[in-house]
């Protein structure tokens, strides 16, 4: 009467095509109707530490694979080596997806991590960086000042000059 139903290789949009009633009692708490990926989410940097958090995430889960976006290549190679040491992590945290997730797949996408809401790219002049002192720029900015303001003979007014020319060309 029941239909077995194999949890391993089905995706988010196949529960739509099931009934009710083809489920069996005992696996209605399956992982795809409890899991939540937000917690997941969340849980990353405890997973794989505070620095590689800021240039990964998990992407989503497909079959037997947890897809991961990194924001390099490199990331990518390097977190492959590790993916045994990850998946033992999500284990300890999430030990529902022991029976889940078998491999992790890694996607380099750079703009996943480089956008930002359309309000974060106004500068107001209170949150303006200053250029640091070994910077190319600043040191070319520096020059030009020093050639424009060379006569003037006060050496406070001179540097103060030369740090407003600086600060103006850096908007």
């Amino acid at each position: 009467m029941f239909k077995k139903i194999v949890f391993k290789g089905l995706n988010y949009s196949d529960l739509d095509h099931l009934q009710e009633h083809d489920l069996k009692r005992d696996e209605l708490k399956s992982f795809y109707q409890t899991f939540d990926f937000l917690e997941l989410i969340k849980r990353w940097p405890d997973i794989v530490g505070e620095k590689l958090a800021k240039v990964t995430s998990p992407l989503k889960i497909k079959g037997d694979c947890l897809f991961v976006i990194t924001i390099h290549s490199s990331y990518s190679q390097e977190l492959s080596f590790l993916g045994e040491t990850i998946k033992k992590e999500i284990f300890k945290i999430f030990p529902e997806l022991k029976s889940i997730i078998n491999r992790l797949a890694f996607q380099t996408q750079e703009a996943f991590f480089r956008a930002k809401p359309q309000e974060d790219n106004l500068v107001h002049p209170t949150q303006m960086t200053s250029l640091h002192p070994q910077n190319p720029k600043y040191r070319l900015l520096k020059l030009e000042a020093e050639r424009l303001f060379g006569d003037v003979k006060d050496e406070d007014f001179k540097q103060k000059l030369i740090s407003i020319f600086i600060q103006s060309k850096n908007l």
